[in-house]
């Protein structure tokens, strides 16, 4: 007879089914955007019924913010990381050495989680109550904060629209890398062309 795991409480199901629903509705934003998902999307990657998601959720409105807020923490956390990690590394406190290693921790935490980009390039295109809301509560200027020793330097990045500037920049690179690689591929006249920071060989 063979061995089955520990039987899970019903709080532990309960938790479980919560992130399943969670995890395929940040899915299912990432890649249709919130008006092209549905709940037959996020019933069909969850496996959970409609009735089951709204119990825990309410209506698509809070569950699209929940989503959201789900990943800019991801982000903030692994952008966090890969700065204290580059900082404790970094022999080159000069202003260049710090903005060009806050910019390559934001493109290495776009990879990691690539769903923040794209929530922000589909919903932040079009003015309303998920753009401001995005403002308020994701917005990816937070994300790179520099400490420049030029203070009008470090002025001008943190407060006016060159910090949304190169954050905005990076999150398109890295978010409209599949169309970026698939484009140069047709030119190349190759199946890929290589370039897409998200593909499993990159």
């Amino acid at each position: 007879m063979a061995e089955t795991g520990p039987t899970l409480t019903r709080r532990e199901r309960k938790i479980a089914t919560q992130q399943a629903i969670l995890d395929a509705a940040i899915t299912a934003f990432a890649r249709q955007g919130y008006d092209g998902t549905n709940f037959r999307d996020i019933t069909a990657l969850s496996g959970a019924k409609r009735a089951l998601i709204l119990y825990y959720y309410k209506n698509k409105e809070a569950l699209w913010k929940k989503s959201v807020q789900t990943v800019s923490d991801r982000f903030s956390h692994l952008m966090s990381q890969q700065l204290k990690e580059r900082e404790h590394k970094l022999q080159d406190d000069s202003d260049e050495a710090q903005v060009r290693m806050a910019l390559n921790a934001f493109l290495d935490t776009l990879e990691q989680v690539p769903e923040f980009g794209q929530i922000l390039l589909r919903e932040g295109t079009t003015e309303g109550p998920r753009l401001d809301w995005l403002a308020k509560h994701a917005s990816p200027p937070s994300a790179i904060g520099f400490r420049l020793k030029n203070k009008e330097l470090n002025r001008r990045i943190n407060r006016t629209v060159l910090r949304d500037i190169l954050s905005s920049t990076l999150i398109s690179i890295i978010t409209l890398a599949p169309l970026l690689d698939a484009s140069l591929a047709a030119a190349l006249r190759t199946k890929n062309a290589g370039i897409n920071p998200l593909s499993k060989k990159r």
